[in-house]
C-alpha cells in the first residue's frame, strides 16, 4: 500500500501543474459586438450632384477611385484594394432597421435609385484582423454593384468600403468606391461619390464573442 501511495504522488504533482497552468493563462478578449446597416444608392439624375469628374467622358474602361480618407494625398488615386478573403454573419434582423426613413426617401426620389439595404451582426474585430464580408447577394441583381465591407475596431470604429459600380447607363464605365471612415457608435455617415454613395449606421448590439 505504501508503494501505491508512493507511486501516485508524481502523478498527483503533474495533474497539478497542468491545473496551475492552465490557470495561469490569461482569458481571452471578449469582443464588442456591433450591428452594422448600410443602405447603398445610385445617383440617377444628372442634376443631382454638382460634382465633374473627368473620366466620365473617356470612351474607354475606366476607374474613379474615391480613396481612403486617411491615406496621403500622394497615394489617393491608387488606394490598394482589399484581397483578405470574405466570410460570412449574421443578418440584422428589419425590425432593428433605423435607416428605413432615409431609405424610403431616397426610393421617393427620381435622383436615386436604391441598390441594397441592409444589416448584419458581427465582434468589433481588431484592424490589423479585419473580416471582410461580400456585399453581392445582398444589393439588386443586375445592378452591377459588387464589392466588400468590413468593421474594426482600434480607437475608433473603422468602415471600409470596397465597392465597383458597372451601370447599364455608362456602357464601358466603372466606378470604384475605396475608402476607410472613421465612425462612432450610433452616428450616422454618408460616404459620397459621384455616381452612387453610402449611407452607414454602426451600433452596439449588447453582446460580447470570444
Amino acid at each position: 500500500m505504501k508503494i501505491l501511495a508512493i507511486l501516485r504522488i508524481p502523478a498527483l504533482l503533474a495533474l497539478a501543474l497542468i491545473v496551475g497552468s492552465a490557470s495561469a493563462q490569461p482569458a481571452a478578449t471578449a469582443l464588442q459586438s456591433y450591428d452594422v446597416e448600410l443602405v447603398i444608392f445610385r445617383t440617377v439624375a444628372a442634376n443631382a450632384t454638382t460634382e465633374q469628374w473627368s473620366a466620365e467622358n473617356g470612351g474607354a474602361k475606366q476607374d474613379v477611385v474615391v480613396a481612403d480618407e486617411d491615406a496621403p494625398s500622394a497615394a489617393v488615386a491608387a488606394v490598394a484594394p482589399v484581397t483578405t478573403s470574405t466570410e460570412s454573419f449574421p443578418d440584422l434582423a428589419q425590425g432593428k432597421f433605423k435607416l428605413t426613413a432615409v431609405e424610403e426617401s431616397l426610393r421617393r426620389s427620381r435622383n436615386y435609385q436604391v441598390l441594397g439595404h441592409f444589416g448584419w451582426t458581427q465582434p468589433g474585430f481588431p484592424r490589423t484582423e479585419a473580416h471582410y464580408m461580400s456585399i453581392n447577394p445582398q444589393v439588386l441583381q443586375g445592378s452591377g454593384l459588387t464589392g466588400q465591407v468590413a468593421v474594426s475596431r482600434g480607437r475608433y470604429l473603422h468602415l471600409t468600403l470596397d465597392l465597383a459600380l458597372e451601370s447599364p447607363s455608362d456602357p464601358g464605365q466603372r466606378y470604384v468606391l475605396q475608402q476607410t471612415r472613421r465612425m462612432r457608435s450610433n452616428e450616422r455617415h454618408y460616404i459620397d461619390h459621384p455616381k452612387f454613395g453610402v449611407i452607414a449606421l454602426i451600433t452596439q448590439s449588447g453582446q460580447a464573442t470570444n
